[in-house]
């Protein structure tokens, strides 16, 4: 997969990638991520081995966001099931380098479309941690409407917290 935008780069990981792709991995505010330090190159080729099936209902597929001038990676934006929701929900992630420029805007409108193009979903969902108002904006600039606040356990931590769940219907 390769979307190009007007700055960005979306594309699938390739193993080549593993420089810039364990960046990704040291971020503490993404502890699905973050634990996966020590184990960068099986986490990447995971990654990569979830193109084969491309299956975002019952799995999950992320790609790289990457500075098409500096081939630099930016962040990762993916679709997959939500673990307790069992929904297909759009995720990103962004270094804290990139924030604050609108990437996670544009990355997400890319991502949304091509998700609508290439599967038969009536909507997508987004849930968003109450205290992130960043991502909050971000993904209201998306289109996605705030449906409630939840509950929900980050199983890589075994932590409940609240999260804002969205929703984005296909037009």
């Amino acid at each position: 997969m390769h979307i190009r935008t007007d700055r960005l780069v979306i594309r699938s990981f390739e193993e080549s990638d593993l420089p810039e792709f364990e960046k990704l991995l040291m971020m503490p505010e993404v502890p699905g991520w973050y634990l996966q330090r020590e184990r960068a190159a099986d986490f990447l080729r995971w990654h990569i081995a979830n193109y084969e099936a491309m299956d975002i209902i019952h799995g999950i597929v992320c790609f790289g966001i990457f500075d098409p001038a500096t081939g630099q990676v930016l962040g990762a934006v993916g679709a997959g099931e939500h673990d307790d929701l069992h929904e297909t929900e759009i995720g990103i992630n962004l270094l804290p380098s990139a924030r604050g420029n609108g990437y996670a805007v544009e990355a997400t409108v890319a991502l949304t479309s091509w998700v609508f193009a290439n599967a038969t979903l009536p909507y997508l969902i987004a849930t968003v941690a109450i205290e992130n108002l960043p991502s909050r904006r971000a993904i209201e600039r998306c289109g996605y409407q705030l449906i409630d606040e939840r509950l929900l356990l980050v199983h890589v931590t075994g932590e409940q917290h609240h999260f804002r769940y969205y929703r984005l219907y296909r037009n």
